[in-house]
C-alpha cells in the first residue's frame, strides 16, 4: 500500500509537470494574450455582482489575466494564480504596462499559498481537469474551501464529453495508448492532449457533479450548455 501511494504521488507530479509544460509553450501563451481582448464573460459578470466592489477575489488558473484585469477595473481586489510561469510573467508585464493593480503568483497545484479565509469568492475555468486522480481533485476543492470566507462561493466551469462521446472508451485512442503505458496509476477518464504527453482528465457531466457533491461545497446552480458545465459552488457549513 505504501509503495502504491508513493508511486501515485510520483506519477501525479509527472502529470502535473506535463500540464505546466503545455501552458508554458509560447503558442499557448500567445493564445492567452489574444484572450485578453475578450474581457469578462456574461456568467462571470452575473456572479461577481453579488460581491461588494472591494471584495478579495481569487482567479485559479488565471493564465495571462483576462478575468483578473476585468475584475480589477471594477474595483475588486484580485489575485490570479497559475501553474505556468510564462503565463504569469506575461500577466505581470501587462499589469505593469497598464498600471492595473492585480497580484499574480505562480503556484504548485493542488495546494494554495494563502492563509485560511482569504477570499470572498473564487473563479476556476477549465482547471479542475488538470488535477490527477479523483481523491486529489476532491482534496483540491477542500483546499479552495479553506482559503474562502465561511459560505464562500466558486464560479466553476468545466468542459465535459456529453455532447460528443458516449463512453470513456472512446477517448482511449492511439494518442492515449502512446503515452498511457508510462503510468501505472491512471484512472478512468484520464487522458492526454492530442498528439502530446500532456495530461488532462475527461469528464461526463454526471461524474463531474458526483465529485463536486463529494467535496466541501454544495452545488447551488449548474447549467450544461455547449459542452461545458458552469456551476456556482458554496462552501457548506460543518
Amino acid at each position: 500500500m505504501s509503495n502504491m501511494k508513493t508511486k501515485k504521488s510520483q506519477e501525479s507530479q509527472r502529470l502535473l509537470d506535463s500540464v505546466k509544460e503545455m501552458y508554458n509553450d509560447p503558442g499557448e501563451v500567445e493564445i492567452r494574450i489574444e484572450n485578453l481582448k475578450i474581457g469578462i464573460r456574461e456568467a462571470e459578470q452575473a456572479f461577481v455582482e453579488k460581491f461588494p466592489a472591494d471584495s478579495h477575489l481569487l482567479d485559479i488558473g488565471c493564465a495571462t489575466g483576462r478575468l483578473c484585469f476585468a475584475l480589477a477595473r471594477q474595483g475588486y481586489n484580485v489575485t490570479g494564480i497559475d501553474v505556468a510561469k510564462k503565463q504569469i510573467e506575461q500577466a505581470q508585464q501587462f499589469a505593469e504596462k497598464e498600471r492595473v493593480n492585480v497580484t499574480f503568483l505562480q503556484y504548485e497545484m493542488p495546494t494554495l499559498p494563502f492563509p485560511d479565509a482569504s477570499f470572498a469568492a473564487a473563479f476556476m475555468g477549465n482547471v479542475y481537469c488538470y488535477v490527477p486522480h479523483r481523491a486529489s481533485r476532491i482534496a483540491f476543492l477542500a483546499e479552495i474551501a479553506r482559503v474562502l470566507y465561511p459560505n464562500g462561493e466558486v464560479l466553476m466551469s468545466q468542459t465535459v464529453l456529453d455532447s460528443v462521446l458516449e463512453s470513456y472508451e472512446e477517448i482511449y485512442d492511439d494518442n492515449h495508448h502512446q503515452f498511457a503505458p508510462d503510468y501505472e496509476t491512471l484512472e478512468e477518464g484520464d487522458g492526454f492532449a492530442l498528439g502530446a504527453p500532456h495530461y488532462l482528465h475527461f469528464f461526463f457531466a454526471e461524474d463531474l457533479l458526483a465529485e463536486l457533491e463529494a467535496s466541501p461545497f454544495q452545488i447551488v446552480h449548474s447549467v450544461l450548455k455547449e459542452g461545458k458545465i458552469t456551476c456556482i459552488l458554496r462552501e457548506q457549513n460543518t
